[in-house]
């Protein structure tokens, strides 16, 4: 009876937690993400990206490095245009760091989402957790939120001055982790790197871009959400930008969704996946409740 105890335990979290997603879903595409911005190097970053017709996603807070972009205008002009150009704006918290107290998580969340919302138009769907930490209880939280929890396959550590010694050395030590991941010819990949350094933009990214060879190898750089197969979910608002720019009518947006009823365990069509998801889960709910309830008296008894 314990071993069946232990079953229903496990079943439950892993049905409430939010998955983390360290890998992207679609062949041929590379999902570029940048984390800790705006910054004062964002700006460029985005001309660069719409010039050479790349899609990316920012992780985004509103305080940490200063001057803030809660506070900087044209922080702000850089995550709006990037945003118009169908590149897709996330959360990474407020103020970079996730609160043990429930409530102020939520309130972190919540900042950012009317920041990102301010400045764009649009709620974010996608989260990334500062430093990848989130646990059990963190993520049952963001599930709930009805968030996607993203992470990362490769780790070019651009961040990382003390190992490499000097921020040229950090450059070709950066490159080089991406050469070795390129050089294995993966389906697809998601990569970490950062806005608010100025030699990943000044050199990193471009070299991915421009230099890897990924490109005549026909893969695609993409937004997180579309290297999922889930444009249409990067926003509560399920609207789409660039050239394939999509705005859903008023009788299916994501608001209007939450409030549809899955029968039969069947979900809605105009559901995005993440949405799906969330709702399937939500229906098990009664039944792992139920087995956990009886497991737990056998287990007393």
């Amino acid at each position: 009876m314990k071993c069946l105890y232990f079953v229903y335990v496990v079943l439950a979290l892993a049905l409430t937690n939010a998955q983390k997603i360290y890998e992207c879903t679609e062949s041929k595409t590379i999902a570029l993400t940048f984390d800790d911005g705006p910054f004062k190097y964002t700006r460029q970053l985005v001309d660069y990206l719409i010039e050479k017709d790349v899609k990316a996603t920012f992780f985004t807070v509103g305080k940490f490095h200063y001057p803030f972009g809660i506070e900087t205008p044209e922080f702000q002009e850089a995550m709006k245009l990037a945003h118009d150009h169908g590149m897709q704006i996330a959360s990474h918290t407020f103020g970079h760091k996730i609160s043990e107290v429930t409530e102020e998580f939520r309130q972190s969340l919540t900042d950012q989402e009317d920041f990102i919302e301010r400045v764009t138009g649009d709620r974010p769907r996608y989260f990334r957790a500062p430093k990848g930490i989130c646990e059990e209880e963190c993520q049952a939280n963001l599930n709930s939120w009805n968030y996607r929890l993203i992470e990362w396959e490769v780790d070019p550590k651009d961040w990382d001055y003390a190992t490499s010694g000097s921020q040229e050395q950090r450059v070709v030590d950066s490159i080089k982790i991406i050469q070795e991941a390129f050089e294995e010819e993966r389906d697809n990949y998601l990569i970490l790197l950062h806005d608010s350094l100025n030699h990943t933009v000044d050199h990193i990214a471009p070299w991915i871009i421009e230099e890897s060879g990924m490109r005549e190898k026909g893969y695609r750089f993409v937004t997180v959400a579309e290297c999922l197969g889930d444009k249409e979910g990067m926003y509560v608002s399920g609207k789409t930008y660039g050239d394939d720019a999509k705005t859903p009518s008023s009788s299916t947006n994501s608001t209007d969704v939450k409030n549809e009823v899955v029968k039969d365990g069947v979900v809605p069509q105009n559901l995005s996946k993440s949405d799906a998801i969330s709702l399937k889960q939500m229906m098990y709910l009664p039944y792992l409740c139920f087995g956990f309830l009886i497991s737990f008296l056998f287990y007393m008894i």
